[in-house]
């Protein structure tokens, strides 16, 4: 039996998906009434902004649950919006390759069903976890067969009410001018925004000689170096077996605490009463939860490792903080647990760091919005002015007000990124957690539009003709 090739088998793929959603369809009424904008267009019913595994995942959601007024706009190009194929270094995900989400219950939209079209039920059995690579192939895939409208170049730098109605004015930058969107909703879906060199490092090194291994730079740059890098997270790991790979010198891994994190409790958490219901914990064990997983880290998973550690050139250095690093004029001196370095480059791999106020686009927002600090005083053993800075979120998503009737317009506007972690769970903005907290958007997105329109689906229940039985049956 000769294989299928894979455009055949692709097509195939499309044509089981379309048939899947008609199947699926009900119910098919049409149910959002159109909102003029101020400039005389139609406003969207939601603007998502991001287009990567999240926002893709919402504007289909939407879709199927007839919200058909969508936009989703990223900065990125096509086929470049997230990590995957931009600062992403690992070879596969890091999560078990039968995790679901973006499907939607859609068998044919799943991960799986699009690797077995092409490689067969045998090579799926064959792999281990899947292919960071493949992972952003599928969402393109995913994108073009469900034919969803993103928008590419636009990148959101505001976003503030329409004073006297239920709308957004959301400001984009794009090449060829600014532009407005107005919106009934919008769902903030970035991602891994948020990452910043520490100001400490930036300012006592030359800007090409420090990088954040959460950005985007081609490991090439670090050819021949010695390499520190400061961070014992995942994407460390990856940052410096990828500058090895691209014929750095030696890459030296100093982390603050005196040995790796050995156990990952994210793992746990995937299971459907953790996954599910995570957000009806109260605020106390939300907090305690957080806190601990804080306090007990993140190592890199186990394949990372090994491969780290099986590449010559590469160095680990636990109990070694950076205390203080300076530029000789020829190289960056480090000291820190009672060792001395000489790099040619660092790497800051020191997670992301959630604050609304470094956000410009989110300015409105952080002047209104609730955030931890204002709703919940932990114990003195869990004080966290890191964790008091998570927005504080309703349970499908939405920014809540500071102070009640100052600003009703942030139930509008949902997000989920790290900073929604907190409230929704610690794994809900990864992949991972798609599968629970899609859905639970999605009903937050309808939610307000639906009560929009209280008055008007009052008035056509009350008004409208609902007639079933043919006139002559009540003769």
């Amino acid at each position: 039996m000769h294989p299928i090739p894979r455009a055949s088998a692709l097509d195939d793929l499309r044509s089981r998906i379309r048939r899947e959603l008609e199947t699926l369809a009900y119910p098919t009424p049409a149910w959002v009434e159109p909102v003029a904008a101020p400039d005389g267009t139609v406003a969207l019913d939601c603007a998502v902004i991001g287009a990567g595994q999240y926002g893709l995942t919402l504007g289909a959601g939407l879709r199927r649950e007839r919200v058909e007024r969508i936009g989703i706009f990223d900065v990125a190009e096509p086929g470049r919006e997230g990590p995957w194929v931009t600062f992403a270094r690992m070879s596969m995900l890091r999560t078990p390759k039968t995790l679901t989400g973006p499907d939607l219950g859609l068998p044919s939209l799943s991960f799986r069903a699009w690797w077995e079209a092409q490689h067969g039920a045998d090579g799926w059995a064959a792999m281990f976890r899947i292919p960071r690579t493949s992972w952003m192939d599928y969402l393109n895939f995913y994108r073009e067969a469900l034919d969803l409208p993103v928008t590419n170049g636009w990148r959101l730098a505001s976003l503030e009410p329409v004073e006297g109605s239920q709308l957004l004015r959301l400001g984009f930058e794009t090449v060829a001018e600014p532009r407005t969107v107005f919106a009934r909703s919008c769902v903030l879906a970035t991602g891994a925004a948020g990452f910043s060199i520490p100001e400490w490092m930036a300012q006592a090194v030359p800007a090409d000689r420090v990088y954040h291994a959460n950005h985007a730079f081609d490991p090439a740059v670090l050819r021949g170096m010695r390499v520190g890098v400061l961070g014992a997270g995942a994407s460390g790991f990856d940052t410096a077996v990828a500058a090895l790979a691209a014929g750095a010198r030696s890459a030296d891994l100093c982390f603050r605490r005196p040995a790796l994190p050995l156990t990952n409790p994210r793992r746990w958490m995937e299971n459907a009463g953790y996954l599910a219901h995570y957000v009806d914990l109260p605020d106390a064990r939300k907090w305690a939860m957080m806190h601990r997983l804080l306090s007990i880290g993140q190592g890199p998973p186990k394949p990372t490792y090994d491969a780290a550690m099986a590449t010559p050139g590469f160095a680990l250095h636990p109990a070694t903080p950076w205390d203080s690093i300076c530029w000789s004029g020829s190289e960056i001196l480090v000291e820190g647990g009672g060792r001395r370095f000489a790099f040619d480059a660092v790497v800051a791999a020191t997670g992301m760091r959630v604050d609304l106020a470094e956000r410009p686009e989110m300015a409105a927002i952080a002047a209104e919005a609730a955030l931890w600090s204002d709703r919940y005083a932990p114990p003195p053993e869990e004080a966290n002015p890191a964790l008091g800075r998570f927005p504080y979120l309703d349970r499908l998503g939405a920014f809540t007000e500071r102070e009640a009737g100052r600003a009703p317009w942030l139930s509008r506007v949902l997000t989920i990124t790290r900073g929604a972690t907190l409230s929704l769970g610690p794994v809900s903005a990864s992949n991972s957690g798609m599968k629970y907290t899609a859905p639970r958007l999605i009903e937050g997105v309808k939610r307000c539009l639906f009560l929009d329109q209280e008055a008007a689906t009052w008035r056509e229940f009350i008004g409208g003709d609902h007639t079933e039985l043919p006139r002559e049956a009540v003769a």
